[in-house]
């Protein structure tokens, strides 16, 4: 299987959106009501939105492609880091998504490797994420990638408010 990671361009709004919903939807609505989930997703995956956050300085969003077909896309920013990390040049992983039928073939492997090596390139030193506490697969695959526990925060789903590890990694 040969993926290829490109950058999202404005032409990429559409599919993302619909890619996101999809896999923000598989990812979280056993736990999550209807209500919250349609709530987050109207105001965080519409092509609207998509399109601006690939307009957005120092935001960057990169995209799997197997056979150019989306089956995967990480969302970097710098714009904000936990007090913990104490200034540290740092980025975020706002979001990395893979198609769920297409897990454990290595594509988020893939695109932790290429934002690991683009942030990097950025001269960032740590490169750190939240992910939801009830998500023991997502945790799992960022501790094998290297990334430990240093925090929690409250990231609110809808009108749900959720527990977060806050996660990172020296580079």
């Amino acid at each position: 299987m040969s993926i290829s990671i490109i950058r999202a361009q404005t032409e990429h709004a559409k599919p993302l959106s619909e890619f996101s919903s999809g896999a923000f939807q598989d990812a979280y609505a056993f736990a999550n009501t209807q209500e919250d989930m349609e709530q987050y997703i109207t105001e965080h995956f519409t092509v609207a939105e998509i399109r601006k956050e690939i307009a957005t300085l120092n935001t960057y969003l990169f995209i799997a492609l197997l056979e150019n077909k989306i089956v995967g896309y990480v969302k970097l920013g710098t714009a904000t880091s936990p007090e913990q990390l104490n200034g540290k040049p740092a980025i975020e992983i706002e979001r990395l998504y893979v198609d769920k039928t297409l897990q454990s073939q290595n594509i988020g492997a893939t695109l932790m490797k290429h934002s690991i090596s683009f942030s990097k390139e950025l001269g960032k030193k740590i490169i750190w994420l939240g992910v939801w506490k009830k998500n023991a697969r997502a945790v799992k695959f960022y501790e094998r990638e290297g990334f430990k526990k240093f925090g929690e925060t409250i990231f609110t789903l809808g009108r749900d408010l959720q527990e977060d590890f806050l996660m990172k990694k020296e580079l």
